[in-house]
Order: C-alpha cells, then sequence, then structure tokens
C-alpha cells in the first residue's frame, strides 16, 4: 500500500506518465461484469453469466478441474446437486425485446437450455415458464407456456358456450399446461398434461403437482416417487383446483389450496386446505370460523422438520367500486352512474397513511398474509397474526417466533420514519409477549433457535430476555464506545450495529460493536476479537443460511476490515480460546460468495481497482485460492490506472479519507484535470473494481484512461447543516490533493446525483473552486421539497429531512431559516460555476420539480445552466440510449472546461425540441 503525502509526490518527478489509449464507448458497453454465481452441491461446478453492459449474457459452466462450457444468451443458471448438468434462461435477442417494447416483451416466451457438462451437449426447451431440478439432481422439471394456438382454441370455446348460455367454462387462466418429468441419468421423458404448479421436495426425490384441464374432469393433485415412477393421487374433484401447493423437505406431507374454478368470480373467492401425509390421499382441514379466509393469495410454508405448516390467510376485504358503463342517452345523467365514473381520493387528516402511499400499498395489503400454524401431529391450528399484529417472522423454532407491528407509528412515518413493536408468539397457544416498543426499522431482534432467549439493540441500549422466567435485563459492561453506530449523523436514534449467529449448546449470541466481535450469553458480555486499537472491524461470514447455530468447536469464519487503511481479510476465530488466525489478509477486498451444501468448497472473490473480482475456489481453512473464473483476462489488452488513499482533516478538525485514482503509470510528473465524485463515505471503495458500465455515474476508467484524475472523498455531516458541513469536508481534501501535485487548480470538476447532486448544487454557490458542475436529480430548494410525495413510495418528504438523510432535524415551522440556508435555490447569486442539471422527469424519489425551481433561477440570474430532461425516467436512468446519451454529453462537458477541449454545440447553442417518430 503506497500513501499520498507531501514528501512522496517529490519521488514522482523521476519519470514520465505512460499516456494510455482513452477506452472506447464499445469496450465500456462490451465488457463482462461476473452475474449470478451458483455452485453444485457436491462443490465441483461453478454456474455464472457473462454479462456486458450492453449487449447479450453469455452463461458459463466451469469445474474445479478446469473443463468450462459455455451457453450462447444464457441467464440465471441452475445447477444439479452434481454438477452434471446446468440449466440456463434464455431470453428473445435483446434487439427484438426492446423493439418491442416493456409491455410486450414481458409476454415473449423464455427458452432454457439445458447442458451436460460431460459433453458439453445443449439442448433447447422452448417457452418454459418454470423449471427445478430434484434433490439429487437426476430429474429435471418443466413446465412450459401455453401455445398460442391453445389461448385462440380455449377463447373460441369461451365464447361460444357464452353465446350458447352454457355453464362457464373455466377461466383461461386457470387452466394447466404442457410439463415435461426428464430422468437425466437414463435419457427417457415423461409428459405430463394440463399441470398447472409443481413442487419438488428439497431432500428427497418426490414430485407433486397439481392438473386443471379444459373440461374440469379428473383436476387433481398427484405425487409421484421419482425413483420409483409410482403415482398417488391425493386429491381429486371436478371443475375444482390447486391455488398453492407446498411439500416439506422429506416429501412426507403435502399441503395445498383449492376452490371452485367455475364459481363467479367474486373480490375473495374462499378456498379450502388439505393434507396429505404420505401416499395416501389428503383430507381437508378444518380451519376456525374466525371471520379469516383462506384464498388464491395465502402462502404454505413446511417447517424443515416436517411438524408443522404455516397458513397465510386473509381478513374479509371489501369489494372494490365498479364504474359503470354508459348504455344508452338516459344514463348521460343517470346520478348512480355518474357517481361510479367519478374519480375521488378523500385525504383525511387522521389517515394512517397518506392517499399517495395507501395507494402504493394497496395492492400489497389485499394479498397480505396473516400467518398461522397447523400441528401436524396433533392437527391443531393456532393462528398467529391478525391486524393488530400483522407480521410474523416464520422460522423453525419449535416453540416461539418474533413478530411485529407497523400498525401505532404508520401516520408518523411522515416525519419519523419507519418503527415497529416486537412481540415474542407462542406457537401453541398464540398467547403474545411485548418485547421492544418503537424499534427503528435497522433494530431487528434475534432469537435463540432453541427458544432460550431473544437479544435486541433499541435506543442505546443492549437487552437479554429469558424466554422461560419472562425477565428482560439491560446490559451492562462492552465496549465503552458502545454498541450504537459510532458514525451515525442523522437525528434520529444510532441503529446497533447487529447480531451474528447463535451458538450451539445454549451459549448465546454473537453481537457487534464497530470493530470487534461479542459474546453475549445469558445476559453476560465477554469480547472475543481486539480489532479497535488497530481499527480492525470483524464480522462472522455466514457461509451457511441453512445452519440453526455455529458449532461451538468449529472456528468461526470472519471477516475483516481494516477502516483507516483499508486492507481486508479472512481469519479463522476459535470460539474458546478466542485465538484469531489469519488465513488471507492484503491490500485488496475480499468477499464470500457462496458455499457448496455437500461439500467443504467455498467461493470468494478478490477486487482492487486494478484486479478483476474473479470467482475463486477454496475450502474452509481458505489457506489457498483456487481461480475459477477468468474473466479478469479482459484487462490484459487494456491499459488500467491505480488507486491510492490519502488523509486529511476537515475544516472542523475531523479526520477524513479519500481515494485518489489515477492513469496508468502515472508518476506525479504533472497535475492532471480531476473529477470529484462522491456521496457519504467513499474511502471503503479503494480496493473496489470500478463498475464498468455507463449510467447516471461518471465511468471511472473511461475517465482515467483519459488522463483525468478521480477523487472520492469521505464526507460527515453536522445535523442541521448539511450543507456546510459538505463544504467543510469537501475543501480540505480537494486541497489536499492539490497539495500534493495530483489535482490541477484550476482544471477540478465535480459529479454527483441524488443526495450527492444536492451536495455539489450547493457546493457551488459556496465556492469557485470547481471549473464544472453535474448535478443529477438535486434537491434544490428544501422548502418546497419537504411537503413533496415520493412517487415510488407514495410517502411524503418530510421524514427526510426531520429524521433521515437530508439530516435537518426539525419540522420547517420550527425552524424555516435552516432549509433556507441549506438550498442551493436561495444562493445562485453566488454561483459562478457551469452546471448540468440532470433529471429524468418520472423521477420516483426526487421531485422533478426541483430541477425546474433550480433551472429557472440560475436562468433568470444569468448563470451558466443546462437542464438535461430524459422523458418518462425514473431516479436513475433505465433506458440505454439515454444512459449513453448522459455519458457522452457528461464527459463533453467536462473536458471542455477541465481539458480544454471545444465547447459542444447543446452546451453552447442549446438544441431545439423536434418531435422524434419511430423508425420503420
Amino acid at each position: 500500500m503506497r500513501f499520498w503525502h507531501p514528501l512522496a509526490a517529490l519521488t514522482w518527478l523521476a519519470t514520465a506518465t505512460v499516456v494510455a489509449a482513452p477506452l472506447s464507448l464499445q469496450q465500456i458497453m462490451n465488457f463482462q461484469s461476473l452475474k449470478d454465481p451458483v455452485i453444485a452441491d457436491n462443490g465441483q461446478w461453478v454456474a455464472f453469466v457473462a454479462q456486458p453492459d450492453r449487449g447479450e449474457p453469455e452463461g458459463r459452466v466451469r469445474s474445479l478441474d478446469g473443463a468450462m462450457w459455455t451457453v450462447e444468451r444464457g441467464s440465471d443458471p441452475l445447477l444439479s446437486a452434481d454438477g452434471a448438468f446446468a440449466l440456463f434462461e434464455r431470453k428473445a435477442p435483446l434487439w427484438e425485446r426492446e423493439n418491442l417494447g416493456k409491455k410486450k416483451a414481458a409476454k415473449l416466451a423464455v427458452d432454457r437450455v439445458l447442458l451436460n457438462t460431460k459433453t458439453g451437449e445443449q439442448r433447447v426447451f422452448e417457452a418454459v415458464t418454470k423449471a427445478d431440478f430434484s434433490s439429487d439432481g437426476r430429474y429435471l422439471v418443466l413446465q412450459f407456456k401455453a401455445d398460442d394456438s391453445d389461448d385462440e382454441a380455449k377463447e373460441q370455446q369461451s365464447n361460444e358456450q357464452q353465446s350458447e348460455q352454457q355453464e362457464p367454462a373455466i377461466e383461461t387462466d386457470k387452466l394447466g399446461t404442457r410439463a415435461l418429468l426428464l430422468d437425466l441419468s437414463q435419457g427417457s421423458e415423461l409428459s405430463l398434461a394440463d399441470v398447472s404448479h409443481f413442487a419438488l421436495a428439497r431432500e428427497a426425490n418426490v414430485l407433486v403437482y397439481s392438473t386443471s384441464h379444459g373440461d374440469g374432469i379428473a383436476n387433481g393433485v398427484v405425487r409421484r416417487q421419482l425413483d420409483s415412477g409410482s403415482d398417488t393421487v391425493l386429491w381429486q374433484r371436478q371443475d375444482w383446483g390447486a391455488a398453492s401447493l407446498s411439500i416439506d423437505e422429506a416429501g412426507q406431507h403435502v399441503a395445498m389450496t383449492v376452490a371452485y374454478l367455475k364459481a363467479e368470480q367474486s373480490h375473495q373467492l374462499p378456498h379450502e386446505l388439505w393434507l396429505a401425509s404420505g401416499a395416501k390421499p389428503g383430507n381437508r382441514v378444518a380451519m376456525p370460523e374466525d371471520g379469516m379466509l383462506i384464498t388464491e393469495h395465502s402462502k404454505l410454508h413446511f417447517s424443515r422438520d416436517g411438524q408443522r405448516l404455516f397458513v397465510g390467510r386473509q381478513l374479509p376485504l371489501p369489494e372494490e367500486g365498479v364504474i359503470q358503463a354508459l348504455r344508452d342517452t338516459g344514463s348521460l345523467t343517470d346520478v348512480d352512474t355518474l357517481l361510479s365514473r367519478a374519480t375521488l381520493n378523500v385525504w383525511h387528516g387522521d389517515d394512517p397513511r397518506i392517499k399517495p402511499n395507501e395507494m402504493k400499498e394497496y395492492a400489497k395489503a389485499r394479498k397480505h398474509n396473516y400467518v398461522g400454524v397447523l400441528h401436524l401431529k396433533e392437527q391443531r391450528f393456532v393462528q398467529l397474526a391478525d391486524a393488530d399484529l400483522p407480521d410474523v417472522e416464520v422460522a423453525d423454532n419449535g416453540g416461539y417466533l418474533l413478530a411485529s407491528s407497523d400498525r401505532p407509528y404508520l401516520k408518523m412515518i411522515s416525519w419519523a420514519g419507519f418503527y415497529r413493536d416486537w412481540y415474542l408468539v407462542n406457537l401453541h397457544t398464540g398467547e403474545r409477549r411485548m418485547l421492544i416498543t418503537q424499534a427503528g426499522s435497522d433494530d431487528e431482534p434475534t432469537l435463540a433457535p432453541d427458544d432460550s432467549a431473544v437479544a435486541w439493540y433499541v435506543r442505546g441500549r443492549l437487552y437479554w430476555h429469558d424466554i422461560a422466567s419472562g425477565n428482560s435485563q439491560l446490559l451492562s459492561g462492552g465496549p465503552k464506545a458502545g454498541f450504537a453506530d459510532e458514525d451515525h449523523d442523522y437525528p434520529s436514534p444510532a441503529p446497533g450495529y447487529g447480531f451474528g449467529p447463535w451458538l450451539s449448546d445454549g451459549n448465546g449470541v454473537l453481537v457487534y460493536d464497530k470493530f470487534d466481535i461479542w459474546r453475549l450469553d445469558d445476559a453476560r458480555l465477554s469480547q472475543l476479537t481486539s480489532g479497535r486499537q488497530q481499527q480492525w472491524q470483524y464480522r462472522a461470514i455466514d457461509t451457511d443460511p441453512r445452519a440453526y447455530s455455529q458449532d461451538m468447536a468449529t472456528p468461526l469464519l470472519v471477516h475483516g476490515y481494516n477502516d483507516f487503511d483499508k486492507r481486508e481479510g479472512v481469519y479463522r476465530l476459535n470460539l474458546t480460546s478466542g485465538a484469531l488466525q489469519a488465513a488471507q489478509q492484503g491490500e485488496y477486498k475480499i468477499s464470500f460468495v457462496a458455499k457448496a451444501q455437500d461439500s467443504d468448497t467455498l467461493l470468494f472473490s478478490k477486487q482492487r481497482y486494478d484486479l478483476y473480482p474473479d470467482l475463486l475456489a477454496t475450502d474452509s481453512k481458505v489457506s489457498r485460492l483456487t481461480a475459477v473464473s477468468e474473466l479478469g483476462k479482459q484487462l490484459d489488452e487494456l491499459s488500467w490506472g491505480q488507486a491510492q488513499l490519502v488523509h486529511w482533516r476537515s475544516n472542523d478538525n475531523q479526520p477524513l479519507s479519500g481515494v485518489v485514482i489515477t492513469p496508468p503509470g502515472y508518476q506525479g510528473d504533472k497535475p492532471l484535470p480531476t473529477l470529484v465524485y462522491f456521496y457519504r463515505f467513499m474511502s471503503q471503495r479503494l480496493n473496489n473494481f470500478p463498475q464498468m458500465a455507463l449510467n447516471h455515474r461518471p465511468n471511472f476508467a473511461q475517465y482515467v484512461n483519459d488522463g483525468y484524475a478521480i477523487f472520492l472523498p469521505d464526507i460527515r455531516f453536522e445535523i442541521g447543516h448539511p450543507g456546510q458541513s459538505s463544504l467543510s469536508s469537501m475543501l480540505p481534501g480537494v486541497q489536499k490533493i492539490i497539495d500534493l501535485g495530483i489535482a490541477k487548480a484550476d482544471a477540478i470538476g465535480i459529479q454527483g446525483h441524488s443526495w450527492a447532486g444536492y451536495q455539489d448544487a450547493y457546493l457551488i454557490t459556496q465556492t469557485d473552486l470547481f471549473a464544472a458542475a453535474v448535478s443529477g436529480a438535486p434537491v434544490s430548494n428544501m422548502t418546497s421539497a419537504y411537503g413533496g410525495i415520493r412517487l415510488g413510495s407514495g410517502l411524503t418528504r418530510q421524514f427526510q429531512y426531520e429524521s433521515g438523510q437530508s439530516r435537518i432535524g426539525k419540522t420547517l415551522m420550527e425552524a424555516p431559516h435552516l432549509y433556507i440556508e441549506n438550498s442551493p435555490l436561495f444562493h445562485v447569486d453566488r454561483i459562478n460555476t457551469p452546471l448540468v442539471i440532470m433529471f429524468g422527469d418520472e423521477d420516483d424519489a426526487v421531485p422533478y420539480s426541483q430541477g425546474v425551481e433550480l433551472y429557472m433561477a440560475m436562468r433568470r440570474a444569468s448563470k451558466p445552466v443546462v437542464m438535461l430532461q430524459y422523458e418518462g425516467e425514473p431516479h436513475h436512468l433505465k433506458q440505454y440510449p439515454n444512459k449513453l446519451d448522459y455519458s457522452i454529453k457528461m464527459k463533453q462537458f467536462f473536458d471542455h472546461y477541465l481539458k480544454g477541449a471545444p465547447a459542444p454545440a447543446w452546451w453552447s447553442d442549446g438544441v431545439p425540441y423536434l418531435k422524434a417518430n419511430a423508425a420503420d
């Protein structure tokens, strides 16, 4: 690791900078990123997707011994347990999908490609809607999309029945489709007709599927023992069908919800619950007559031990309004008809949610599952959730579950953010025990898998609750700094750092402070690591999300991150002795990716600015890392820069860090045009490989290879004064890299988006340090934004100012001066920096009008400004042509002001409106 400091700058003068060829737009668009890695259960094969920023994906499958296959346009990989077969999705070509448009493209069929990893043979199955391997990988089940011709025939049949006043046909969307069962070891196939749903047991070769025929005859649910080929009809009933299916992991129990398919559709059609055990026909389960309903939206889930079935039920819902059609001249003046067509929403001051948020949550609320549990041995059902306690955390505990409610705090979301109460719910009686009131969204409690205890952190305090006694204890001791987030600079209670895994044999749970891991056991705290002095932050690596607890006798894998110099490592922690042994450590970022279920094979990745994050295979000792993917070879023919760390102090004497990225071979021989990109904390990105994409950010590699330096500074905020604290952090950092001879003082630009877009718009009202600025989706007027609506969530922005990111900490009525002080709009007269504002005019986070206000104010004050309005775009650009256009314009703008390139016409002359029409 090299550190930048004034004396080091003198050594750079010895050699000249190597001038690299700039990256072309096509090179960026074609650069492949590694996506969706999966590993076979036996740990011998890995599948992933090589995804260019623009273009078609390529599926890849690689064995640990080096064999590799590729699948054209392959995405979303699945691997059989033994790695003998891989399955990829294959969508229609990208150009075809984009020509059709988003809605039509979503209806296109998706194929599956089956790859034999031994021979490389590939087989394409067209129009597959769902696919899965059996538990041992021997079998593959594919369900196909209905043929268009079948849809037309069914529609014609329905029309004929209606014209002849026959009994209503079964609705097309409830009919089954063709499915195929493949025995991959024998090469045999079995076609299954009219399949509506299917499910495979996780730990057994058992398939269960439901059928729904056009004539309604023999609709049923079938259990198939795959190895023997024996079928058992678990349920059958004419003109009825299954809405959902679930099978337990051992393949012993099957649950289904069923309903009459020809029923006149009500807004909430009641369903029945049926349960089958083994190869015996099922029985209807009697449910409590408490007003709750099983519906088509009900979800079923077995506990891992197959002892409990969790059932989602719904509360009765009001029927939706019906817009009456205008049938004749008389209906034009019919009051009832006209009122049914009125489009009114009533906003009441005491509504739990404001109407836009209520509308956004409407569909989810009408499908909400209130969880209950069926104890299979006793055949006894216990309702756990209801309107007062709507959310239950389903887990494999045998005695208790955690449940929560945000209902008491819905109204205050508007100004205070998100809170909820937490309860402990008895699985056998439904009894509820209050644990926490008004916990923040980041302070979720953790429940011991053996039902012995609950631990939580809330409002600066750590608690231990003994379930047997019912006693809660506030913990004392621990780190002097406590367990609160030490970097929390928001006007709200600081959350904790969270919990690690529970330990085996009732030995407690791991809890984190900023740096160290502590063991919390029966309300006693003991420190397991000693990272604070050297600023090493340690966290447990969760290699097996299905594990109930961490075995005390097995070393715990731990990730380490140095908060000062950004080194990272993987360690093995002896939970008994506290000994911490380094397995990997260095000047890079190292990340756990996945573990094979049935072997000791793990996948990690390592990266640096100049090191591609390829997949690396290892074992639980993590002593040797073996390359699996080879996408890093893309760098062989490209010139690449390097990243360095710098430190400084803010104007109010806070220690800060940042990252400087410089061109290939840069030796400090001359100051460089420099682009500042930031948000909040950025120095942790020192060892991040750059995102190779065109989007709302500058592409670091593109700028660096074209002779720029990139500066990523940390920002720390003061509540009430976010603008000035950003300035206090930023200016000394920029001055530092000027003093080091890296940045050319008169050629420094700044770019930010959203919260950073606000900051750079504010900064240029306070300083002329920057030669050019680009501000994406900025808030410019906090007084008007305060009561605005976030279109994505339907929430008002008040909470963002009073308790969230904007950090004012007071209402507009309490402190209007703070809203004015921190708003760029009110200081536009001070701006001398040329500014580009970018907004999507359907921004779902920051009101688009905020960009218009800033543009209009700068225009009125004759300040240099251009606003780029991208039609139909949300907060982050989604349409690739717009991403490309913005990237080009941003680079042209900075090249003009920071490198002396000619001004682009759109900046110097503007662009008249000209309507565009689609080409033939």
